[in-house]
Order: C-alpha cells, then sequence, then structure tokens
C-alpha cells in the first residue's frame, strides 16, 4: 500500500476473470481481498482455540465446508507467500534519479545546450553503462521470495465437506483445513498432528536441529501442544498423519521469513558508498553555489557571453561530480568478486565486497555452519564403558545392531560411518562385509527403529564361538529397561538394573551437560542376562578449520557470535570447542524485562556481549541482527538453512555456507562453494584491500575538484580572468578514466575494520585539494620569476590585458601541464599514507598513469596547436620539478 503498487487479487493470482466460472470450491477461494495487508501486525492467530486439539478433536477432524474455506479465504488469504513486484520500468528509471546522476545529467544538459557532443557522448556512456549495471543488480534481489514459494507449489489431500476429495494445490490450504500426508511430503503449512502413526520430521532447514523430531512427542516446558505442532517447510520423514492446519502462508514460520527478507530485500548501497555519497553532496553542494557566484559574476559583471559562462558552468559540474565513481566501483568490486570466485565464495550482490571492510560483528549458525550438519559417534576416552567391555568393543556391538541398508537414517550411518573409521576400512560397505565374515545375521534376526519402541536389535551367530549374541542401541532409558507397553519383540531389564542405572544415568547427565546426545548400547550372550555395555556419545562435530578461521577472524578485530536453534548445551559445548567462548544466552534473554528505555537497553547490551544464542527460532535471529545494527554495528551472517534466510537478508552481508538451501542461497550476498568458512575471512582482506583502493580514488577525485574549483573561483575573483574550459573537461575526464586501474592496485588489508565518515573523508581530500590549489596559484603568481622568458612575457601580457578576458595561452598550456602532472602525482600519492615513492602500485596503474601523462606531455612539447600552445622543454621539465 504504501509503496502504490496496486495489491494482487486471490483471483489475479489464481488467474480468473469471472468468479461464476470456477467449481464450487475454487468458486470460494476467488476474493478480491488483497494477499498481504501491510497494516496487519504480525501472525494472525489460527480459527480454532488450541485446546480443541484435546477437547474437541472430533469436530476438527471433520475439516471444512466450502462456505467457512471462503470465509478463511477472505481472512488469511492464500497460502503462499505474497509479493509486490515494482515494475521494471520503474526499477530501470530509479537508476537515474539519484543525486550523483543528476547532476551527471545535468552536466550532460550543458554540453547539449551549448552542443559540446564529444564530451556529451562520453558523459552518457558513463550514465548508461552505471545505469544498466545496477539495473541487473537490482533485478537479482527478487530471488529470495521465489525461492521460498517454489516449495509450496504442490498438491496434497484435503477434506472438504467432510470428505478427501481430489488432491489441492497447497495454495488453496486454509487454517482449520485437514490435510492427510506421508513418509517424504514437505508439509504445506504450520499445522498441528491428530491421528496416525508415529511420525519424524525433519526440521534441520528450519531450526538447525540436526535429527529427526517424533510427531507427537512431549510438549516443550515453556509452549503446550508444541509435541503436536508440525512446522511448514519441514519434511515427514517417517510414518501417515493426519494433522489439522493452523497457520498459511505469511502467518507460517517459513512465510514470516519470506516477509523479512522482502522487508530486508534490496540492499543498494553499501556503507562506504553511502558515506562516498554524502561526501560527494558536500562537494556538489559548495561547487552548485560557485557556479551561481561565477555565473553573476560573469554574465551580470563581466558581460561575458552567456555561451562562454554555461561552458565555464559545465566546466565546473564536470569538475565536481565524480561521473566515473560508479564505474570505478563496480570495476573495484568487479575484481575484488573473481578474487573471491577464486577461494570458494560467489558474491550476489557486489555491495557486500564493500561492507565486510566495515564488519566489526559475524553472526553464525550452528548446524551446516560451525558444524558438518554430520552427526559423529566417539569412540574415544569420552565414550564410557561397563562390565568389561572396551569403547572399540561397544561401537562394534552397536554397528551389529545397524541397518546398513537405512542410509537416511542419521544415528545408523553416524555408527556405521564410525565403525569404518574404528577398523581402518576403506568404506562402510567394507566394514561390513568383512564384520560379517564373523557375525550371521539370524532370520528376521534384525528389529528396526520406530518411534515407540526406539531401539533396533540384531540377533547373530558368532563363526568363532559358535555362540548366540543379541545386540540392542538406543535411548539409553530403554536400553536399560525396556516398557512392556511398547509391543516390542524383545523385552529386558538389564543386569544389576537398580546399580547401573545409577551408574548410567549419572555418566548420561554429564554427557547431556557437555552437549552430547548418547546412545546406549547392550549385549545378551546366548540365554544369559542381558548386559548394559556402554554410552556412545553423539555430536555434530565442528568443521575441521572452524577453530582456525573464527581464530583468524578474531585476530581480524571482527566478533564472532553463534547463534543456533539446537539445544542449549551443545551450543555451548561446540563454543568452547572452538573457542568462541561460552558466553551462550537462551531466548528469554532476547525479550527485555519491561517496556522502559532501561530494560531495553540492558537487553541490547546482553546481546552485544554474548558469545551466542542457543534455541532459537529465525525470527530471534532477525532480532538479534537489528540490535547489532541498531547498536552502529555492520553485521555479517553465516548460514545455510530456510531457518536462517531473515537474517542472512537482514544483514549487512549475508553468507549462505556451501550446501545451503536455496532461499538461504537467494537471500545471501555470498555463497561459498567450498566447505568450511575460511573463505570468509578471506573475504575480510579482499573488502578491506578494496576499501583503500575506493578511498584512494575518492580522496583523489574530491582533492583535484578542490584544487580546480577554487582555482577557477580564484582567477575569476581575484584576477578577473577565466581558464579555458575545455581544458577542465579534458582533465576530469582523462583522469577519470586514467584512474580506473586504481581497481587492480596492491594494497594491504587493515588489521581493523574500516569505519568511514564524512567528515574524515573531506578533511583529508579537501586539506589535501587546498594544498594543490596552493601549489597551482603559486605557479601563476611566481612561475614568471623561475620560468624561461616565454613564460613571463605570457604571464605579463595575461595580466596586462583587459579585465574579463582568457589568460594567454602559453600561460594557459602551462597551467593545464601544471594541474595535469600535479593529478598524475596524486594518483600515486592517495593510495599510501607515505610519499608516492613509499608504496609499489600495481603495473596496471603505473602503466596508465606513465602512459597517460607521456600523451599529455609528448603532445604539449610536438603536437601542440589549435588548443594548447607549444612549450618548451625546459619549461615543461620545471613544471615536473615545480610538481614533485
Amino acid at each position: 500500500k504504501s509503496s502504490g503498487v496496486k495489491p494482487i487479487s486471490l483471483l489475479d493470482r489464481l488467474g480468473i476473470s469471472d468468479k461464476n466460472s470456477l467449481p464450487r470450491e475454487l468458486a470460494a477461494m476467488a476474493s478480491t481481498a488483497p494477499l498481504l495487508d501491510t497494516e496487519d501486525e504480525g501472525p494472525k492467530d489460527p480459527p480454532f482455540p488450541l485446546s480443541d486439539l484435546d477437547n474437541n478433536k472430533e469436530k476438527l477432524a471433520e475439516g471444512l465446508s466450502t462456505a467457512q474455506v471462503y470465509e478463511m479465504v477472505e481472512r488469511y488469504g492464500l497460502n503462499e507467500v505474497p509479493e509486490e513486484k515494482e515494475p521494471l520500468w520503474k526499477l530501470f528509471v530509479k537508476q537515474f534519479t539519484g543525486p550523483m546522476q543528476i547532476m551527471i545529467e545535468c552536466a550532460a544538459l550543458l554540453c547539449l545546450s551549448i552542443q559540446n557532443w564529444p564530451d556529451f557522448i562520453i558523459i552518457m556512456v558513463l550514465l548508461m553503462t552505471n545505469g544498466i549495471l545496477g539495473f541487473f543488480e537490482e533485478k537479482s534481489a527478487q530471488a529470495s521470495v521465489d525461492a521460498l514459494k517454489a516449495g509450496l507449489e504442490k498438491k496434497m489431500p484435503v477434506k472438504r465437506d467432510g470428505k478427501f476429495g481430489d488432491p489441492l494445490p497447497v495454495a488453496q490450504l486454509v487454517p482449520g483445513d485437514i490435510i492427510f500426508m506421508r513418509g517424504g511430503d514437505i508439509v504445506p503449512a504450520d499445522c498441528y498432528y491428530l491421528s496416525g502413526d508415529p511420525c519424524q520430521c525433519d526440521e534441520a532447514a528450519l531450526t538447525g536441529e540436526s535429527l529427526p523430531v517424533k510427531v507427537p512427542r512431549q510438549d516443550d516446558a515453556e509452549t503446550k501442544y508444541s509435541g503436536r505442532r508440525m512446522w511448514s517447510g519441514s519434511i515427514l520423514k517417517v510414518g501417515e498423519c493426519e494433522a489439522i492446519v493452523s497457520h498459511t502462508g505469511v502467518n507460517t514460520m517459513i512465510g514470516e521469513a519470506a516477509k523479512k527478507i522482502q522487508e530486508a530485500s534490496g540492499k543498494e548501497l553499501g556503507v562506504f558508498e553511502g558515506k562516498i555519497i554524502d561526501a560527494a553532496k558536500v562537494l556538489i553542494g559548495i561547487t552548485v553555489i560557485v557556479v551561481f557566484v561565477l555565473f553573476f559574476y560573469m554574465y551580470f559583471v563581466q558581460k561575458v557571453p552567456i555561451a562562454e559562462v554555461l561552458e565555464m558552468s559545465l566546466s565546473l559540474v564536470i569538475a565536481s561530480v565524480p561521473v566515473a565513481l560508479p564505474m570505478v566501483m563496480k570495476v573495484t568490486l568487479s575484481i575484488g568478486g573473481k578474487e573471491m570466485a577464486d577461494e570458494g565464495g560467489i558474491v550476489t550482490h557486489l555491495t557486500a565486497l564493500e561492507e565486510i571492510a566495515s564488519m566489526k560483528v559475524l553472526c553464525s549458525d550452528k548446524t551446516g555452519t560451525l558444524t558438518t550438519a554430520q552427526m559423529t559417534v566417539y569412540y574415544d576416552s569420552s565414550c564410557r564403558t561397563y562390565n568389561g567391555f572396551t569403547p572399540h568393543q561397544v561401537l562394534e556391538f552397536a554397528s551389529i545392531a545397524s541397518n546398513e541398508a537405512n542410509k537416511d537414517d542419521p544415528i545408523d550411518s553416524a555408527v556405521l560411518r564410525a565403525y569404518c573409521q574404528s577398523v581402518g576400512a576403506s568404506s562402510v560397505d567394507a566394514a561390513v562385509e568383512a564384520r560379517k565374515k564373523n557375525y550371521i545375521l539370524e532370520p528376521e534376526g534384525f528389529c528396526g527403529f520406530n518411534a515407540i519402541v526406539k531401539r533396533t536389535s540384531a540377533t547373530v551367530k558368532c563363526k568363532k564361538d559358535g555362540k548366540k549374541y543379541f545386540f540392542a542401541k538406543g535411548m539409553v532409558d530403554v536400553i536399560l529397561k525396556t516398557d512392556p507397553a511398547d509391543e516390542g519383540l524383545h523385552q529386558w531389564e538389564v543386569d544389576d538394573y537398580a546399580n547401573m542405572s545409577q551408574k548410567v544415568h549419572d555418566h548420561d547427565a554429564t554427557m547431556g551437560i557437555s552437549g552430547f546426545k548418547t546412545l546406549g548400547v547392550c549385549i545378551r550372550v546366548n540365554d544369559g542376562p542381558v548386559k548394559f555395555a556402554g554410552i556412545l556419545p553423539i555430536m555434530d562435530p565442528p568443521r575441521h578449520d572452524t577453530k582456525l578461521t573464527v581464530a583468524r577472524i578474531k585476530e581480524a578485530n571482527v566478533a564472532v557470535k553463534m547463534i543456533t536453534g539446537d539445544h542449549h548445551n551443545i551450543g555451548k559445548e561446540l563454543a568452547r570447542q572452538i573457542d568462541l567462548g561460552t558466553d551462550i544466552r537462551t531466548p528469554d534473554h532476547l525479550k527485555p524485562q519491561g517496556n522502559s528505555e532501561f530494560y531495553i537497553n540492558a537487553r541490547d547490551d546482553v546481546i552485544l556481549h554474548a558469545d551466542g544464542f542457543a534455541k532459537v527460532k529465525p525470527l530471534d535471529k532477525h532480532e538479534v541482527i537489528t540490535v547489532l545494527q541498531k547498536k552502529g554495528m555492520v553485521v555479517g551472517m553465516t548460514g545455510d538453512g530456510v531457518n536462517d534466510a531473515p537474517a542472512l537478508a537482514k544483514a549487512q552481508i549475508g553468507i549462505a555456507v556451501h550446501g545451503a538451501t536455496d532461499a538461504a542461497k537467494s537471500a545471501g550476498d555470498i555463497v561459498l562453494t567450498k566447505d568450511g568458512l575460511s573463505p570468509i575471512y578471506t573475504a575480510i582482506q579482499i573488502s578491506r584491500r578494496i576499501f583503500k583502493r575506493l578511498k584512494s580514488y575518492v580522496i583523489y577525485r574530491i582533492c583535484i575538484t578542490v584544487q580546480v574549483v577554487f582555482f577557477l573561483a580564484a582567477l575569476a575573483l581575484f584576477y578577473n580572468l577565466r581558464f579555458k574550459a575545455l581544458y577542465i573537461i579534458l582533465l576530469a575526464l582523462f583522469h577519470d578514466l586514467q584512474i580506473v586501474t586504481i581497481a587492480y592496485d596492491k594494497q594491504v588489508a587493515s588489521p581493523f575494520p574500516e569505519t568511514p565518515t564524512v567528515v574524515g573523508l573531506l578533511m583529508q581530500s579537501y586539506s589535501m585539494g587546498i594544498l594543490m590549489f596552493v601549489q597551482t596559484m603559486g605557479l601563476v603568481m611566481f612561475g614568471h620569476l623561475f620560468m624561461s622568458d616565454t613564460f613571463a612575457a605570457s604571464y605579463h601580457t595575461t595580466m596586462n590585458a583587459g579585465s574579463g578576458g582568457e589568460m594567454e595561452r602559453y600561460l594557459e598550456t602551462a597551467v593545464f601541464l601544471q594541474i595535469s602532472n600535479s593529478s598524475a602525482i596524486l594518483i600515486l600519492s592517495a593510495r599510501t599514507v607515505g610519499f608516492f615513492f613509499s608504496s609499489m602500485p600495481a603495473w596496471q596503474l603505473l602503466a596508465s598513469t606513465i602512459i597517460g601523462q607521456a600523451i599529455v606531455n609528448v603532445w604539449i612539447i610536438f603536437f601542440a596547436g589549435r588548443l594548447v600552445d607549444r612549450m618548451l622543454v625546459s619549461d615543461v621539465a620545471m613544471v615536473w620539478a615545480y610538481d614533485i
């Protein structure tokens, strides 16, 4: 609404012009209500109280009538991520409406008014190139929502009017609908389990939880009915069930993520680029004042013809506007992007490369980012064994009770990988085949896992001793003593249960505090007692380079915070392993204890100083990023799942790690193509070098502008003289094109984040620019004392001529050469804090500077004519000596 774009109606979205032509069910869907009401605050509540899941379950299970569906559509809209796309023509026009673009367009109009075609063509080429590049960059911002919507365009059996009919597109689901799902389905909307098999849902891409969660399960302490909740976008791995839809579209967790991506998308302006533009605005403002003063003085006081006054105004405008700035920035960032690609990172938004130079905080997801996203079983000293068994024996027992054919089971796969490693086999299959030569599975001897029995078991016969062995693995409590009510094939209680239970539970609790998930293992020989063999700790381990990368990023003075949806103890243990810091907070610390400013500031300070947060939801991550940005921080965020997408879009630098979901890749500014986080450190180094290159250009460009504008103003106001406008145009455009090669310059990355300020840029640039202006005026005022007689004669002719005229040609040419040479030296000196010869520039920059000045000097010495006077070699050498 606020953007002025007409909202898309449901009829429009369904592609239907006549509501009456719809079948009865679809007719109920066709509302002219907009898909997204921007005045709504937060997700809408479901149309039924959650208590009905217990108290009125039979009524809920009947589903909705057609009339109720119509009401739900009116209230909630379709089950999709709405969008308001800006027309492409408006997107293109927007590239030419910024302050710098308008000044460049004014310069082009001035060229057109005085029919200065060469300058007009050059300015328009630069303007159109910048606009086209910006248009295609901004157009890519729409990919984030498209990736999220792709997950909703499927069909699902839905109960309407008391029966399941033909499957309906999931976009037509509304809260209150009863849906039927089976293993392998993507949950199409936030819903609650009603009836069916015990199920398992893979929520790794949503919450960061490495293992599938059971549904139904015991509710979380703080959230009633959470044990029956199934999130939109999760994958039903095991079981079939009926569920009731509670939230659709933007009201789901994934929908809220998409909405946050929309709000944060289109990061068009980098921090440094914003500072540059602010400095350019100040510069342009001063120039505009000077232009008005000179226009009034020359036209009304000196009576100079209007064409010459406009040409002088054009020269000042061109001198003040950094025409090549967008081009220099895009070339510099593109070269940096190529460097990043070589290091394993694809840059999708070039502004991110300049932002990383200023990054002060890097927020990282845990699962798949800091860790491998692959469960690992530990069989070292962290494993606890009992009854005389060794860790390797316990691991072998667990491997026998694992199904090697079930590649998708994370626990069985993790146990078999660990067993393969322990025996030194080339592959899991090779390890299993070697083991089978000794242990032969009895007919129907394997019992697989399900959510009720919570264990797997295998009965085998050993070739070596002829004995029959029974092995089982599963939840520690279940392995100690099974529950006859679960109707599992095998039931037992371990030997010496009372003492063993106390020991095992103590050790299990210690492992839990350390962040491990645990797996109990037991054994029975022939018909003897079942003995508890040991506890295998399981954890999603850190990537091999995570600890080193975190240390290097910290050495670059960038704080690192972990933000994960996993358990608090697991997050804390991982933080300890990678030396991140163990001040890991829970989501309750993200909410102020009151509404006063005191409580809000206290909450903000906790977020600022904490090492990370655990058990968070997607919007909690978004909140952390928001608070840090309000504190003036430039924030980076790494992640791999849908749950990370809102924070990736919100952060100034969103980094999707290798193997990330499409939603995370679309929301990110940088997509890593290699495992690990080492490319992030490389990006910091590259970005800080890019920052120095761009800063060098800005300092150079403002210096030249100050030098030329002050010189022209002083010449007109104090000497009543004019300088040929063509010289200014040639200087401005020629050197702007020449300095494009600074994109290749050699720079050393700063050890600290770069924090540019407008005042700092202006003070440094103006101080150097004023000194260069003084140098140029010094040549005009005192050059006749040390230059040749030809120069002295030209000086006296100029000073003795009538007021309001141009400088004599020889003197004017000498000044043109002095400004050109000093600008070339400035290109080399602006790139370093020392003398221009104290640091070796890139060969491209040095070559372009030498070639450019060689052309200017050879032209003045040998080929001068209508535009410039031919100068004596001695005078050219003296100008060089004077400049140096």
